[in-house]
């Protein structure tokens, strides 16, 4: 569980660096404090808080996840033809 956190920990860090603009103030508030309390608890030895904190900061980032992904779709399409794409 503990490798787990920490992967997704970094995962979340490195968005940040490069996407946090995609962020309002209110939202990268609230990632950022939720970062700090599930860094905290990987500390610790239970697995099970681990586990449930990782779910529910999968929960917590998704829409930050989608924003990423909006603009990478919107990089890979600028200046495209739509009608010209093969799907």
């Amino acid at each position: 569980a503990k490798v787990d956190a920490t992967s997704l920990i970094l995962a979340i860090e490195s968005a940040l660096r490069q996407d946090a603009n995609l962020l309002n103030s209110t939202e990268l508030a609230a990632i950022e404090n939720q970062l700090k309390v599930f860094e905290e608890l990987i500390k610790g030895d239970d697995a099970h808080a681990i586990h449930a904190a990782t779910e529910n900061f999968n929960t917590a980032t998704e829409a930050f996840a989608a924003k990423r992904l909006d603009k990478s779709v919107s990089a890979a399409l600028a200046g495209k033809d739509l009608t010209t794409l093969e799907i």
